[in-house]
């Protein structure tokens, strides 16, 4: 891949400047670049990241991505902040990323800001009516979940399905990554608390929680599944990680899911209050306490809250890094 570089000074010039800019943000304890894509061919004469080069270096530059160690969302090592797109006189054509690792940089504590990661916050006591435009997202990479699975899992979704595929490009295959998108409303709901505006309104919630628990069930038949329930609170990305094949314990964590939203929303707002906007916030259920936890979040301003050090331990950054892509189907 150096080669690349090499036979390209434009992008060498361009490399330089980009490390140069980004290693004065203090967030960031390392800053490198990567090729994250080629018109390189496999055996077969296909393009072996097959996306359009434009358009990937317009999503990274416009929301730049989380890196993460092996597609899994709870595990993050840093950012992939800028792209760019070069092409050279030997027909090469490839894009180069600036690549910025956690590891060695500013890390904030949720104990630290004063933000109880214990403290039980109840569901709102009234919730409207959902609207009649809302549908599910609905994620996978097609070389991780066979295409049946998935037919099984959606075929009596309450919602019209918007179903994505993930492409993840790993060596290996660690987990099986299913991604479900959802409004905010629907986490809160809390069908012994939360009054709706209509008994129809009610249904919908009640449907689509009756859905969430079959989806859980069906994990059982996957290999190492991590279920991402995944939705946005003003202006945050907000996920929440299921990891076990126990359905008793996904049960106990879809459960609890209504209190653990309403604290995510809680701290987006209070961090908010002082200055500090939170761009993402992953939850994890805790198979032996049975309760969920903030495991991150990412300011704005690119800076990781963290009570877990592990999660950022510079000697957990790999050689090789993926590049999760999403495409419609």
């Amino acid at each position: 891949m150096s080669n690349f570089i090499k036979n390209t000074p434009e992008a060498q010039s361009w490399i330089n400047k980009a490390i140069l800019h980004h290693s004065q943000k203090g967030a960031f304890g390392k800053v490198i670049s990567g090729i994250i894509w080629t018109n390189s061919k496999n055996d077969a004469g296909e393009i072996i990241v097959p996306v359009d080069p434009v358009e990937l270096v317009n999503q990274i530059n416009n929301d730049p991505f989380i890196l993460l160690h092996s597609h899994d969302p709870g595990k993050p090592l840093g950012q992939v902040l800028e792209s760019a797109y070069f092409e050279n006189k030997f027909d090469e054509k490839f894009i180069v990323a600036i690549l910025a690792f956690y590891a060695g940089g500013e890390i904030l504590k949720f104990q630290e800001l004063g933000l109880d990661t214990k403290i039980s916050v109840l569901s709102p006591k009234v919730l409207p009516t959902l609207s009649d435009d809302i549908w599910i997202d609905f994620g996978t990479d097609p070389r991780e979940v066979d295409i049946e699975w998935v037919k099984q899992v959606i075929e009596d979704a309450p919602l019209p399905i918007n179903q994505l595929d993930l492409s993840h490009n790993s060596a290996e295959l660690a987990q099986e990554l299913i991604r479900v998108g959802v409004v905010f409303l629907l986490l809160v709901w809390n069908p012994f608390v939360t009054k709706i505006a209509t008994e129809a309104g009610k249904d919908t919630y009640a449907a689509l929680h009756k859905w969430f628990k079959k989806l859980l069930k069906k994990l059982a038949d996957r290999k190492n599944p991590i279920l991402d329930i995944q939705t946005f609170q003003d202006n945050c990305q907000v996920s929440f990680l299921f990891r076990s094949k126990d359905i008793k314990i996904s049960y106990e964590g879809h459960d609890k899911l209504p209190d653990a939203a309403a604290q995510a929303a809680q701290f987006i707002a209070k961090l908010k209050a002082r200055e500090m906007p939170v761009k993402r916030l992953i939850y994890e259920f805790d198979q032996e306490t049975l309760k969920w936890f903030p495991s991150y979040a990412v300011l704005y301003d690119d800076r990781i809250i963290t009570d877990n050090s592990m999660l950022i331990a510079l000697e957990q950054i790999p050689m090789g890094l993926s590049l999760g892509i999403t495409t419609k189907k």
